[in-house]
């Protein structure tokens, strides 16, 4: 076997290994969502995407064609990503060893396989993993139309389609492909480009009335969104380039701890290598060089500076998952790339530097999986063992329901989700549902994040007015309180 082809197998490897060992933790809200989301009947499930989400529906849709065939269990549900993701290698695999050679395809995969990022979004169940292979296919077909392949516009534009689909930032992707159409071909190969796209974009107007809903309801700017940190760069340079939570530099949702003498220090090698990988692609393969920074500097650019002008996070780092496999094709240059033995020698230990804060990143994650994203199987493992006949149920916020709809199926016609809206009118209606929830003389109250002073009031000081805590509990960022009524004086 040719030594891309084995790196390609450990790769495939590595990413199944994490899985078998993090597939099983507890779902977290956004898969719960897609779950929730793919299992909607044909009759409702436009509405419930347009009237609840703020994203197209080819994930759920793939989504509920893989769990009719394999079932909905954590590892089943996160198996669809696994499939994309070594997919993505496979591509990956193929297209730099036509191009740049055997040793920089194996490198390359080496590199793409061993990133934190990568490999989380590979064992996850949400969109990243398919949104990252569509567009490294799309890519690759982008800079093979331009040069003069009559097969593949047809096949770019399914490709963008099926990006438009998927993810509304797909528009900003379909667009940076263009710009690199243009650079690279011209003209000729703006107008190959344009052509493609014009097909996804007529494809992708049935979905139009949903999309303007969702702009016009807000949704692309929810009031979570946390503000812009000033080392935002720094942070998505750390999470993407494989050194995310070493040190406290970033995390998954970019909340770094780190000073910023840390981040700068643990940035150095990332840099080097990336920057350095770019300049030999550059002299290796210029159209290769053009594709990685189109396709993987616009769109980080945009995210940046739209985050610049809100002054809030637009887009956490995971969205950038799309970017790995172009920084792959840099680094993978490197192999048999750089002439100079001091050249080699820093390439290697940044290269070792790489390795080692990758080892870090992962080891942090394993040590808690579901940090900062809510243990819900350890919850509902409470609830089930203290609940009792005549208890009443709460959830706050309204969607934290699908948690407990999952790991407690039999509390499904007996909890009361919890009116969530940020408004006068939801806060007049939770209170009175508070108000019918305190009749009884047991109370448990599930609450995830967020909830906004006004909603604690409502419901934990409106409770405490007739009933005293008797339990709590937090998992990893949802709590869990018992409330019992108050003996009569």
């Amino acid at each position: 076997m040719a030594r891309s082809g084995r790196a390609l197998v450990l790769a495939a490897l590595l990413v199944s290994g994490v899985w078998l060992v993090t597939g099983g933790r507890s779902l977290w809200f956004d898969e719960l969502f897609a779950l929730h989301a793919a299992l909607r009947p044909w009759g409702d499930f436009v509405r419930f995407v347009r009237d609840h989400d703020a994203h197209p529906p080819a994930y759920y849709l793939l989504l509920r064609a893989w769990t009719a065939v394999f079932g909905i269990s954590e590892l089943s549900l996160r198996a669809l990503s696994v499939v994309l993701a070594v997919t993505t290698l496979a591509i990956l695999r193929a297209t730099v060893r036509s191009r740049l050679g055997e040793d920089a395809a194996a490198a390359a995969v080496l590199a793409l396989g061993a990133s934190p990022l990568f490999l989380q979004a590979a064992t996850e169940a949400t969109r990243y993993a398919l949104l990252t292979l569509l567009y490294w296919a799309a890519a690759r077909d982008a800079a093979s139309a331009v040069e003069g392949n009559a097969r593949f516009p047809w096949r770019l534009a399914v490709l963008g389609t099926l990006l438009l689909y998927t993810h509304y930032f797909g528009a900003v992707l379909v667009a940076s492909l263009a710009a690199f159409a243009w650079w690279e071909g011209g003209r000729r190969g703006l107008r190959t480009a344009a052509a493609a796209f014009s097909v996804s974009g007529v494809l992708f107007a049935p979905w139009l009335p949903v999309l303007w809903h969702h702009l016009s309801a807000g949704r692309f700017d929810p009031p979570w969104r946390p503000a812009l940190p000033a080392t935002l760069p720094l942070q998505v340079l750390h999470v993407v380039g494989f050194g995310g939570r070493v040190g406290g530099t970033a995390s998954y949702f970019s909340a770094s701890q780190a000073p910023v003498w840390v981040e700068v220090a643990l940035a150095v090698p990332v840099a080097l290598v990336v920057g350095t990988g770019l300049r030999v692609l550059w002299e290796r393969s210029p159209g290769l060089a053009r594709l990685a920074a189109c396709s993987a500097g616009l769109p980080a650019a945009a995210l940046l500076g739209v985050s610049l002008v809100r002054q809030s996070m637009v887009a956490y780092p995971r969205y950038l998952v799309f970017a790995l496999p172009f920084l792959a094709v840099a680094v993978g240059s490197l192999s048999g790339g750089l002439s100079t033995r001091g050249s080699r020698v820093l390439a290697a230990c940044c290269g070792a530097a790489l390795v080692a804060l990758s080892v870090g990143s992962l080891g942090l994650w394993g040590s808690n999986l579901t940090e900062g994203m809510g243990d819900r199987r350890a919850l509902a493992a409470q609830l089930r063992a203290r609940l009792q006949a005549g208890d009443a149920v709460l959830v706050y916020p309204r969607w934290e329901s699908a948690g407990l709809e999952y790991y407690v199926p039999e509390l499904r016609d007996r909890y009361v989700a919890l009116r969530s809206e940020w408004t006068d009118r939801g806060l007049r209606e939770l209170r009175e549902q508070i108000r019918v929830a305190a009749n009884a003389g047991r109370v448990w109250v599930v609450q995830g994040f967020p909830i906004p002073p006004v909603a604690f009031e409502a419901v934990y000081r409106q409770l405490a007015r007739t009933h005293r805590v008797a339990y709590f509990g937090e998992f990893d960022g949802l709590r869990l309180t018992l409330f019992v009524r108050r003996a009569a004086r």
